[in-house]
């Protein structure tokens, strides 16, 4: 069972490796070059923080890391408006990207990126699909700087939130999916969604986006309970049918019973027999990887015992 850390190490935050961020409005009181300055260092602490966790993950026996989604905050604001060239300490940041392209490459860890809640590729305002495409398009440029093969190796995942007709929604979206990059295309995911309708349950993401555009399903092990039309397994078993690589599967359980992630569970991902990397989707981050790690040890452990005895 391939585990994958989402975005956040608390223990390398215990050591004071933090990811820092810089909203619009701090950006836009301070003058333009004070305030680029202070982002362009902070994006550099982004990067050297990205390559820590990564180092971590591999050390820890974590091997799949989903990038944070805000190493490079506000640059991307049409206000902002700044490429990594621009910024004043970008020789230092290129220098950063291509060590983590290189832990990479040493580690083999997997990576991969959840971009923003925001992205969505059926709305009907040009202003949102702009945006949209905008985010996709940086995460898809910051793969490519990590030397990350443009396939489903390295997925960029998304959810389709819209309710209604899915026919309808899924004509829109195949035509926004026609404006990305080959970049972003080639590596672009859906994730099940539980949103009220339930319209985007894992038959339908199969049924009108895999079968229309090829793009893989990702499923997700709490937000199916609440939308499904099928029992785990055969959920299950459609969405990695999806996949021409090993599937990148979302993992966590609910606060009684509830669509709220939980810190920790007592369950383990399921399987079902195949090779599945999960990004561990709980809020004690690593801390909960740890705990299912140690219970993966002491299951294979008894086992071994058990079969010594007979």
């Amino acid at each position: 069972m391939k585990l994958s850390l989402c975005c956040i190490s608390l223990r390398l935050q215990e050591r004071g490796h933090k990811f820092q961020t810089m909203t619009y409005t701090r950006f836009s009181s301070l003058p333009r070059a004070e305030a680029i300055k202070i982002l362009s260092e902070r994006i550099l602490n982004n990067f050297e923080v990205t390559g820590k966790i990564i180092q971590y993950c591999h050390q820890s026996g974590i091997e799949g890391y989903r990038l944070s989604s805000n190493i490079t905050p506000i640059i991307n604001h049409p206000d902002v408006n700044l490429s990594l060239l621009d910024l004043p300490n970008a020789d230092k940041i290129f220098n950063e990207i291509n060590n983590i392209k290189n832990i990479i490459k040493f580690t083999g860890v997997r990576v991969s990126a959840h971009p923003s809640e925001y992205i969505s590729l059926s709305s009907d305002d040009n202003f949102v699909i702009s945006n949209s495409i905008r985010d996709l398009e940086s995460h898809a440029e910051l793969f490519d700087l990590f030397d990350l093969p443009q396939d489903h190796r390295s997925p960029l995942n998304i959810h389709v939130r819209q309710d209604g007709d899915p026919e309808e929604i899924s004509n829109i979206v195949c035509k926004n999916f026609d404006k990305l990059s080959d970049s972003v295309k080639k590596r672009l995911v859906f994730e099940v969604n539980d949103n009220v309708g339930g319209t985007w349950n894992i038959s339908n993401l199969v049924k009108y986006f895999y079968n229309k555009i090829y793009v893989p399903i990702t499923f997700d092990s709490l937000h199916r309970r609440f939308c499904s039309i099928l029992p785990e397994q055969e959920d299950f078993n459609l969405a990695f049918a999806t996949w021409k690589h090993t599937p990148l599967f979302h993992f966590s359980d609910g606060v009684d019973n509830t669509r709220k992630h939980s810190d920790y569970t007592d369950l383990l991902p399921n399987s079902f027999g195949k090779d599945i990397f999960w990004d561990v989707e709980l809020k004690a981050k690593d801390l909960a990887i740890e705990k299912i790690l140690l219970t993966l040890k002491e299951k294979s452990l008894h086992l071994e015992s058990s079969l010594q005895y007979k």
